[in-house]
C-alpha cells in the first residue's frame, strides 16, 4: 500500500512538473504572444474561438447588447422588459489578458485542444439616448401623484426670508436607478428586482443645516436692502436674489466687483438707447419720424459699477438714476417722450411752435438751412445749450472768403453745439414759405426780431428742440 502511494506521488509530481514545463513552454509561443484568442475558447458563454481582440469584443458586444434585462417587482411580477441596450463595452485590456489570467487552461488547449470557458466584466462605457430615455420614462419610475424630493431652503421672496422645510418626496431617483441597470447589464444580472424605497432621494440640505442658519442670518441682515433704478415707467428695484448675486460668497455682505460689472453690462444692454427714428405725436397735431440726436441714454459701465458697489456696501436703501455717459432731456423713455415743454420746428412748414406745459407760448414762421447750398437745418432731437444776447455770429470758412460772414444778432438760442441755433434775422424782411429752399440760412433757424425777443426769455436752457420735416 505504502509502495503504491509513493508511486502515485512520483506519477503526480512528475505530471506536475510536465505541466509546468508545458505552461512555461505555452508562454514563450507565438499563439501565447499574439493577438488572437485560443481556438476553443467561450468567453462569457460567447464563442470567441480564434478571434483577435477586436472581433472577440464585437461579438461580446452583439451578444450582451441583445440579451434581456427583465425588471421585476418584490412579487415577481414583471415591470419591464429591456433589450437592444445599445452598450459600449470597455473589452480590449481584459481581451488581452485572458490568457495570462487562464494559462494553465490555455496551455491544456494549445497542447490537449481541449476547450475552455474564460468570464471578463462586462465594463459599460456608455449606452445609448434611447435605451437611457427608455429606461428613465419607465412607468414604474413615474408614477402618477409622486412629490419630488426637496432640500430646506432660505425663501428670498418672503420679506423675513424664511426658511423653507425639507421635502421627502415619493418620485425614484431615475438617474441613480439607471447606474444600477448599467452596473446589472455589466455583471450579467439580468433579472433585476426593483426596490422603490432604494430610490428614494433624500434631502441634501435640512432646515437645521448650521450653514443654512448661518445664511439666513446674512440674508436678514443684508438682502433687505432696495436699490431701485429709476428709468422713466421701466423703473425696478434689485430683487433679494439679484442683491444676493452681486455680493461675494463669504456672506460679508460686501459687492463682487465682477459680479456688479456682468450686470451693468446686461443694464446697458437692456437699457442703452441711442440713435434710430422714432415716431412722435407733436402738440401741434402732427405725427412724424424723427431722429432721436441728441436723445439718447447711454450708462457709464465703469461710473455706473462705481456707484453701485458703493450702493451695496452702504447697506442702505437707494433709489435713484443710473450713471450716464450720456443722458437725454425729459424722463428716460425708449418712446419718443421729452414731455409737454418744448420747441418744434417743422423745417417743411417753415414753422416753430413752443410750448410750455402742454400750453403753446410762442409760434412763428422761420427760415431754417438753405438745401440748395447744402446746409439744411438737422433734424433730431436736441437740447437748447446756451442762451446770448448781442452776438456777432461768424462762420463760412477764412476771413474775406466769398462764403465768410459775419451777423450781429441780439437773441442767441443755441442747440446744436454752438454753431446752430434759434436767433433774430433783422437783415430777413420775409419768414415762411419756400424761402429755405433757395436763399435759407448756413443751417440755424431764422425767426423775425420781434418775435426772437418774445421767445428769448421764455426759453430755458435744457428744453429739447425737436426739428422734422
Amino acid at each position: 500500500m505504502r509502495k503504491a502511494l509513493i508511486i502515485i506521488a512520483v506519477v503526480l509530481a512528475i505530471l506536475l512538473a510536465a505541466a509546468g514545463v508545458a505552461t512555461i513552454a505555452y508562454t514563450h509561443s507565438d499563439e501565447y504572444t499574439s493577438d488572437s484568442l485560443p481556438d476553443g475558447i467561450s468567453i462569457n458563454g460567447v464563442n470567441c474561438s480564434g478571434m483577435d481582440y477586436d472581433e472577440a469584443a464585437k461579438a461580446l458586444t452583439d451578444e450582451w447588447n441583445g440579451k434581456h434585462l427583465q425588471v421585476v417587482g418584490k412579487l415577481g411580477e414583471t415591470l419591464e422588459d429591456f433589450t437592444d441596450f445599445g452598450c459600449k463595452y470597455d473589452l480590449n485590456d481584459q481581451l488581452s489578458t485572458v490568457k495570462k489570467d487562464h494559462l494553465i487552461p490555455a496551455a491544456l488547449n494549445h497542447y490537449f485542444h481541449i476547450p475552455f470557458d474564460a468570464a471578463i466584466a462586462m465594463k459599460v462605457k456608455s449606452c445609448s439616448a434611447d435605451f437611457k430615455v427608455a429606461v428613465k420614462n419607465s412607468d414604474f419610475l413615474n408614477r402618477e401623484g409622486v412629490t419630488e424630493t426637496k432640500d430646506a431652503y432660505v425663501d428670498l421672496s418672503q420679506p423675513d426670508f424664511p426658511i423653507v422645510p425639507e421635502v421627502y418626496g415619493t418620485k425614484a431617483d431615475p438617474d441613480a436607478f439607471m447606474d444600477d441597470v448599467l452596473q446589472a447589464i455589466a455583471t450579467g444580472q439580468f433579472r433585476f428586482e426593483y426596490d422603490e424605497n432604494a430610490y428614494l432621494a433624500t434631502p441634501k440640505v435640512k432646515q437645521d443645516d448650521p450653514e443654512l442658519i448661518s445664511y439666513q442670518k446674512f440674508c436678514s441682515k443684508y438682502l433687505g436692502q432696495r436699490i431701485t433704478y429709476e428709468l422713466g415707467d421701466e423703473t425696478f428695484t434689485l430683487t433679494a436674489e439679484k442683491l444676493n448675486g452681486l455680493m461675494k460668497d463669504d456672506l460679508s455682505g460686501q459687492a463682487d466687483e465682477d459680479a456688479v460689472k456682468a450686470f451693468v453690462d446686461t443694464l446697458k444692454k437692456k437699457y442703452d438707447i441711442e440713435g434710430g427714428e422714432v415716431k412722435f405725436h407733436s402738440l401741434t397735431g402732427k405725427t412724424f419720424k424723427v431722429s432721436r440726436g441728441d436723445l439718447v441714454w447711454i450708462i457709464d459701465p465703469d461710473g455706473e459699477a462705481a456707484q453701485l458697489t458703493a450702493d451695496i456696501n452702504s447697506h442702505r436703501d437707494v433709489s435713484r438714476k443710473p450713471v450716464y455717459l450720456r443722458e437725454g432731456a425729459g424722463e428716460y423713455s425708449k418712446e419718443l417722450n421729452i414731455g409737454n415743454t418744448y420747441v418744434d420746428v417743422d423745417l417743411s412748414r417753415q414753422h416753430v411752435n413752443y410750448f410750455k406745459n402742454g400750453t403753446q407760448k410762442f409760434e412763428c414762421d422761420c427760415v431754417s438751412g438753405c438745401i440748395a447750398a447744402g446746409h439744411g437745418t438737422p433734424t433730431g432731437v436736441y437740447q437748447v445749450g446756451n442762451k446770448l444776447r448781442n452776438i456777432t455770429l461768424k462762420g463760412g470758412g477764412k476771413k474775406g472768403s466769398k462764403t465768410y460772414y459775419e451777423s450781429f444778432v441780439s437773441y442767441w438760442m443755441s442747440f446744436i453745439g454752438s454753431s446752430i441755433g434759434l436767433h433774430d434775422a433783422s437783415w430777413r424782411s420775409t419768414f415762411g414759405g419756400d424761402i429755405y429752399k433757395y436763399s435759407g440760412s448756413h443751417g440755424c433757424v431764422n425767426l423775425p426780431p420781434k418775435k426772437a425777443g418774445e421767445l428769448y426769455p421764455i426759453l430755458e436752457i435744457g428744453d429739447p428742440v425737436i426739428v422734422h420735416y
